[in-house]
């Protein structure tokens, strides 16, 4: 797997149901996230809007499907500058920051996410993962040793 500083745009149309599945699995139970006139009427949103858990699992599918399921997040941090609501479509806009090889064909990547709706950015995230940089599942970052893994993720608190 070649590794380029871009990363592909991926976009994900949200939808009512999206939004309240998401609150549900990740037993949130804020009206916020299902109750459309308890938004609108009681907290003055546009619209029922999508939890961090919902959104913080929708930065992690953009990383896991360009780089794979043995791919390994170690941290993920985002900031939310809209709420996000039913109808609109995030553009996944990422780059390769940082690159840094632990072993063989297993590195450590550093990648800034700017999510977009309609050309706007309304969130940046950044998230270190674990990847592997061939096609072979027994080179996969699973394999790194504790130790290792968690002296990756302590150097990079930014």
């Amino acid at each position: 797997m070649i590794i380029q500083n871009k990363l592909p745009v991926n976009s994900y149309l949200t939808s009512v149901k999206s939004i309240q599945a998401g609150a549900i699995f990740s037993r949130d139970w804020a009206p916020l996230h299902s109750d459309y006139e308890w938004a609108v009427n009681k907290a003055n949103l546009p619209n029922i809007i999508m939890n961090n858990y919902t959104f913080n699992g929708l930065v992690i599918k953009y990383v896991t499907d360009i780089f794979g399921e043995s791919s390994r997040i170690g941290k993920v941090s985002f900031n939310i500058k809209k709420p996000i609501c039913p109808n609109e479509t995030l553009e996944f806009h990422g780059k390769v920051v940082e690159k840094e090889k632990v072993k063989d064909n297993i590195s450590i990547l550093n990648i800034e996410i700017n999510i977009k709706i309609s050309k706007k950015v309304v969130s940046n995230a950044k998230v270190l993962v674990g990847v592997d940089l061939t096609d072979k599942q027994t080179n996969t970052p699973w394999k790194i040793d504790h130790k290792t893994w968690k002296s990756y993720i302590k150097s990079n608190n930014k």
